[in-house]
Order: structure tokens, then sequence, then C-alpha cells
């Protein structure tokens, strides 16, 4: 029993033995595989980390792209400094014509929006009484002529008294001055304008019935249109008569009024601190400008010659500061903008570009300086001659 029980025990130890030498040999791998796993994904960063880098520095290698953009060339010329103001056309003549007869109008020959002149007739009235009256008085006063033709001669010869001569002399003139009353009479069923310039109103109708002294025309002179302004007292010593201006309107886009300032008040108003001045057109340049209009007037009070000039599109506003993007070697140079006089179109730049430099006037409003640009005008132009190339060579 001894000899089965040690059996058994020495069986046992043998297995335990065993055990334990296998587990040791599987955390043995499981060490080595860990080991190995924890190597590969150490190295696995350290290639994550250099593809890391080598993307960062490829990116900073590649070219950035070309923002497209449009340029305007740099110029040099004149430009005014001026004082603009918002005001209302006037005219300095604008006439009512009335009826200076009673009767039936028989025709109106101009119509609204007609240009006359001074004396042209406008409308006929019924004259056939007036007319009737101008004979009569005319027949009289030849009648009257003759009689006292041969008073005269009698008188020439002392057969008639002075008292007798003297009243046939008044005679003669007052069958003169009835003749000439019917004439004006006559004359006054013809209307004819006053002066000259625009029909802006026409009430007179053919066939109505009008008495003397009704309205039927308003005439307008085109000829001496002005504007009135308030200008800020300051420039009271600067503003004098014959200043060079511009009108324009709005109503009428890209068409201007060469003007001059006409008249001056010497008095400042103290409720607003300003002073009446008025600019007249000069001239119409063949188009229409009308009173009532609302325009723009641009005063001239100084003038800077050889100015480097930009068009407005160009400016950027960052704030209260202006900058401008000129092209350089294909990038975009960001520069403030030390800004002089200005017009509706340029502005005059005293530093930073100078003439035949290209600034930037569309595509800058997101450019960063020293950001990569290409000029659009220029592409298309190179690809119009490729395709007239490829053209030419089919």
């Amino acid at each position: 029993m001894r000899t089965l029980a040690q059996i058994a025990l020495f069986a046992f130890v043998g297995l335990l033995a065993i055990g334990c030498s296998e587990l040791a040999v599987r955390d043995a791998k499981s060490a080595k595989k860990e080991g190995s796993a924890k190597g590969e994904e150490k190295a696995a960063k350290r290639e994550s980390g250099k593809s890391d880098a080598d993307q960062r520095e490829s990116n900073r290698a590649r070219p950035r792209p070309a923002v497209p953009v449009k340029v305007a060339k740099v110029s040099e010329g004149e430009i005014t400094s001026s004082l603009v103001f918002d005001s209302v056309l006037e005219t300095e003549s604008s006439v009512e014509i009335f009826a200076e007869a009673s009767g039936i109008i028989l025709e109106v020959m101009v119509e609204e929006g007609d240009r006359v002149v001074e004396g042209q007739v406008l409308a006929r009235m019924e004259n056939e009484e007036e007319r009737v009256d101008a004979e009569e008085a005319k027949a009289r006063y030849e009648h009257q002529k003759a009689n006292f033709k041969r008073t005269e001669e009698l008188h020439a010869r002392k057969l008639v008294n002075q008292q007798q001569y003297d009243n046939e002399k008044f005679n003669l003139e007052q069958s003169r001055l009835r003749f000439e009353r019917a004439k004006i009479q006559l004359e006054n069923t013809i209307v004819r304008s006053t002066v000259s310039g625009v029909i802006t109103e026409r009430e007179a109708q053919a066939g109505r019935r009008v008495t003397n002294n009704r309205k039927l025309f308003s005439i307008m002179n085109l000829d001496e249109l002005f504007a009135s302004v308030n200008i800020p007292g300051q420039h009271l010593l600067s503003i004098e008569e014959g200043l060079p201006a511009v009108i324009d309107s709005e109503l009428i886009e890209g068409v201007r009024y060469e003007a001059f300032v006409k008249l001056v008040s010497p008095i400042v108003d103290p409720s607003s601190g300003t002073f009446k001045a008025k600019v007249a057109v000069a001239s119409l340049n063949g188009m229409p400008i009308y009173p009532g209009m609302f325009v723009n007037v641009r005063v001239i009070v100084d003038k800077a010659e050889d100015a480097v000039l930009i068009p407005k599109d160009a400016i950027v506003h960052e704030g209260d500061l202006k900058y401008i993007y000129k092209v350089e070697q294909g990038q975009a140079q960001k520069l403030l903008l030390h800004e002089g006089y200005s017009n509706v179109e340029y502005v005059q730049a005293n530093s930073g570009v100078s003439e035949g430099d290209f600034v930037i006037v569309m595509g800058h409003s997101a450019l960063k300086d020293g950001a990569n640009v290409k000029v659009v005008r220029d592409a298309v132009a190179a690809e119009e001659s490729a395709d007239a190339a490829d053209s030419s060579q089919g």
C-alpha cells in the first residue's frame, strides 16, 4: 500500500511539474508576443510621426494656388478738389402766357416739350370781328388823311384859319390812334411767345372759348439754368464768382454739364453757418436737362497736375483705414493708402505706387498680403491667343 501511495505521489508531483513548465512556456510566449506588439506599435508611431513631418514639409514646399484677380493700370493726370452738394435745378426765366383777347381758339400750334423762340405763334383765335374793326379804322384813317391834306393846302394859302387847321390835325391823330388800337386788338387774337424756351404747360385747346387774361401756356428758358447751394462758412474766402463747376444728374447717367459759380452771397446764415451760391449751367452739351431735376453740384476749388491716379474700385476699407493691393511678381502686395484729392472715379495716391503699376480692382476682398494672384485679363488674352493659333493651324 505504501508503495502505491508513493507511486501516486510521484505521479502527481510529475504532473504538477509538467503543468508549471507548460505555464512558464506559455507566459514566455505571451510576453514575447506582447513585446513584439509594443515594438511594432512604437515603430508605427515613429513611422507615423515621420510621415506627418514629411506631409507638413510637402505642404510647405507645394506652391499656394493663385487667386484670380482683375487689375487696372496706375496712371498720371489732373485731378481736382471740389465741394459736392445736392440741389435742384431752377431757371432764371419762367413765364406764363395769357390770352389778351376774348374768343374761341381756332388752332393750337405747339405741344408740351416743344422748344419755341421769342415771337413764335403758339395759337390762333377767332378774329373776324377784330379784322373788320381794323379795316374800318384803316378806311377812316385814310379818309381823314386825305381831308387833312386838302386842309393843309388851304391853310398854306391862308384860306383856312388856324383853328380849323388844328381841328383837322387833331381829328387825323385821333383816327390814326383808333386804327392803331384796332390793329393791336387784331394782333391780340394771335398768341405769341414772349421768350425763347420750352413749353412746360399747355392749357389752350382748340374750340374752347377763353376770356381775356386766361392762362394758356407756361414757358421756361432752359438756357439759363442754375442750382442754389449752401456752402459751409469756412469756404467763404475760397469761393468766388467764375469758379468752374460740374453738374450731373442720376436721371441722365454718364452725362455731365459744365457750370460756373455765377453769384456768391456775402452773408453767412448764423443758424446754419452757411452762405448761398448760385451755380449756373454753362453748356447743355446737346443733352436734355430740365428745371426740377435733382442734381449733384461739384464746385472745383483746387487741382493737382501729374497726380498718381488709381480707380476707386481698388480701395479696400478696414475700419477707418484704406488699403490697396499692388501686383508684384505674381503676388499681392498690401499697401496703406495715403489719399489726396478724389473725384467720382479716381483717387490720388501720394505714396506706394507710381505710373505703370498694376493695382487689383476685383477679387481683393479676401486677399492677404503676399498671396499668389493670377490676372484674369492676361489669362483670358493668352487663352484667346492659343485658340487663335490652334484655329490657324487647323
